[in-house]
Order: structure tokens, then sequence, then C-alpha cells
């Protein structure tokens, strides 16, 4: 039976009174979808960590919820690891905004430096992509096929038809098209991946808002006009 002290705390408030042990989730946390959390949460323990090193008990316990949830919503880590994934990149194309048909009436060369920028701009906001890709290509996994087919073919398609056009007409140098593609990929995406190597060796914050400016001229530069100074 509740003591006279509790009594008045519960009339005085109106709601009953927490007994002692585990904090309680943020409003936030209790009021989110638990399925939705437990995407959000997967992306990053799955970024951080890779597939294979993690347990859905795990991303559970990251995620403040018990792990016959992730079961429920999902049935298998495999199962979960997509859902996150096209999240992900629901996300991400949200913030990688490129209508090819505003794009249109641009040459080559100045479609593939908009298409560029935007890229190094949404990467990063958010570098997670970059990382999972480094785990998933290390593993040569299943999963890498996975996010090729549903995402990947597409989004490397819109730099593809740029470079082609422009090596057509002569505008771009005849290198292979794998190799311009993944030069100019990896520049714009992975180097945010490694920002804490970058902070230690160099003491920038690649992430900050005036670096990433900074950066992006950098790579642009580099990218459409070579490293070395004319002379």
């Amino acid at each position: 039976m509740p003591n006279q002290e509790t009594s008045a705390k519960r009339k005085k408030t109106g709601k009953p009174q927490r007994r002692p042990g585990r904090p309680r989730a943020s409003d936030s946390s209790l009021q989110e979808d638990p399925r939705s959390r437990l995407e959000k949460v997967a992306i990053q323990v799955f970024s951080q960590h890779g597939y294979d090193a993690v347990s859905t008990g795990e991303v559970a316990r990251a995620a403040g919820l018990s792990q016959p949830l992730v079961h429920y919503h999902f049935g298998s880590k495999e199962q979960l690891w997509k859902a996150a994934m096209t999240l992900l990149m629901r996300d991400l194309g949200a913030r990688f905004p490129v209508n090819m048909g505003e794009l249109k009436d641009l040459g080559p060369v100045e479609r593939l430096k908009v298409i560029t920028r935007r890229f190094i701009t949404m990467s990063s906001s958010d570098p997670t992509l970059a990382r999972i890709m480094m785990h998933e290509s290390l593993a040569r996994s299943d999963r890498l096929s996975w996010l090729v087919e549903h995402f990947l073919k597409r989004a490397y398609a819109e730099f593809d038809e740029a470079i082609r056009a422009g090596i057509d007409q002569g505008l771009i140098r005849d290198i292979p098209l794998y190799a311009v593609a993944n030069i100019i990929v990896n520049a714009s995406s992975f180097i945010f991946a490694c920002d804490a190597l970058i902070d230690q060796i160099y003491g920038v914050d690649v992430t900050g808002p005036d670096r990433v400016d900074e950066l992006s001229d950098a790579i642009m530069d580099i990218l459409f006009r070579g490293l070395l100074s004319p002379t």
C-alpha cells in the first residue's frame, strides 16, 4: 500500500511516482514507432561495426528495446539490415535532390559538376553509407549485391551518363568509365568516412561547415582542373 507521502505526491502531480530502477527512455523515444527506431539505430550500429560483428540483441539494446521486437518486426538480422539500408538510401536520396530534368540543358561537364558538388554535400552530412560500403566490399557479401541491384546501380548511372557523354564529345579524356566514376564517388564520400583519421593527422575536422565548403572546392578543383599548377 502506498504511504502518505507517495499518495500526496500522486495527488499533486496527477501521475504515479516511478520506482527506483532503470532510467526511463526519453519522451521522444517512447512516442517513436519501435520499428522505425530499430531501423535508425541499426544504420548507426552496422556502419560502426559491420554486419557480422553485430547481433540483433545489440541493436535492440542500443535502441532501448527488447530483442523479441526485432524478430517481431523483421524476422531476422538480414531483414533488419535490408530495412535499415532502405531507410538510409531513402533519407540520402532526399538530401541528394538531383532532378535530371532541371539539368537537361547543361552540357555533360557542367552536369557532372553539379551532380558531384551535391554528392559531396550529401556525403558530408552523413558518411554512414560510405562506412557500410567499406564493410560490405571487404566481405564481398550477398548484401553488397542486393545494395547494388536495388540502389547503387541507379546512383552510379547519373555519374556514368554525364561522364560517357563528355568522353563522346571530346570534353573529358578517354579514361575507362569505371575509373573516372569511382575516383569521383570515392573522393566525394570516403574522405568524410575517414574524418577521425584526418583530424588525428592534421587537426582538421572535415565535417565542420567551413571545412566542408573548403574541401568541396578542393575536390572539384582537383577533379576538373588537375593537381599540378600551370607552368
